[in-house]
């Protein structure tokens, strides 16, 4: 049987609270963040949303993409800097 992934979703209070993309890489740095895009700009890239889940493993993060509602856009991006992989 696979092992089961756990996601840890962050709750605020009763109310989801919304945090615009600058705020959530400063609350969660170096993690891989899930949110439902509630604000966009002109050009349509997410500017703000509400957190779904985080997690310094990437697994543990796409599975939220399978929650709430399916006309939810979801976005998931990593708050840290780019990683460079070296070329084989």
């Amino acid at each position: 049987m696979p092992p089961t992934l756990e996601v840890t979703v962050a709750m605020f209070g009763n109310h989801s609270t919304v945090f615009s993309i600058w705020e959530i890489k400063r609350f969660y740095p170096d993690q891989w963040v899930a949110i439902t895009v509630t604000n966009i700009d002109a050009d349509g890239f997410a500017t703000a949303g509400q957190v779904i889940t985080h997690d310094a493993d990437e697994s543990r993060v796409w599975p939220a993409t399978l929650l709430g509602d399916k006309d939810d856009t979801v976005y998931v991006f990593y708050t840290g800097a780019r990683r460079t992989i070296p070329a084989a």
